[in-house]
């Protein structure tokens, strides 16, 4: 029987949702789990959240 995998791809895709931008191709991660964290953050949302790194900073 074959073992169900998830099907993967380079973390790179998803560097838009990053304030720091950093290329690791080497990074692999699942299609499926993150187009549903993509697809459920507001548009313009930036992992961390801009005001919060603010507020942490002061």
């Amino acid at each position: 029987m074959m073992e169900n995998r998830p099907f993967t791809v380079t973390g790179d895709l998803y560097n838009r949702i990053f304030v720091v931008q950093t290329s690791n191709p080497e990074v692999a991660v699942d299609y499926g789990v993150w187009n549903r964290i993509f697809a459920s953050l507001p548009k313009e949302y930036k992992v961390p959240d801009l005001p919060v790194i603010t507020f942490i900073a002061h």
